[in-house]
């Protein structure tokens, strides 16, 4: 089933990159939204999106902001993977 829930990710993730450049930028929130997916069942993306985060701190703000706005569910994994979090770990 995870199998599934990170190729569905990896579509909304190209999803929101191809929409984001449309009139109405509905790909800002997909593109949050899959990576949630894929974050909330690989350990090995939980790790590479921390680290992304604590290498960009633009990228980060703009993450941080998005998790403001996509449903409570699918900001839970995210905040995992925050910059100021630790080592963006399984913290329950």
């Amino acid at each position: 089933m995870s199998v599934f829930i990170k190729i569905f990710g990896v579509v909304l993730v190209l999803a929101g990159l191809a929409l984001s450049w449309s009139p109405i930028p509905l790909g800002i929130v997909l593109i949050p939204i899959g990576l949630a997916m894929i974050v909330a069942t690989s350990k090995t993306a939980r790790k590479w999106l921390h680290r992304r985060r604590e290498n960009n701190p633009k990228f980060d703000r703009w993450m941080k902001k998005m998790e403001g706005k996509v449903p409570e569910r699918f900001s839970k994994p995210l905040r995992r993977t925050d910059a100021d979090s630790g080592t963006g770990n399984d913290k329950g």
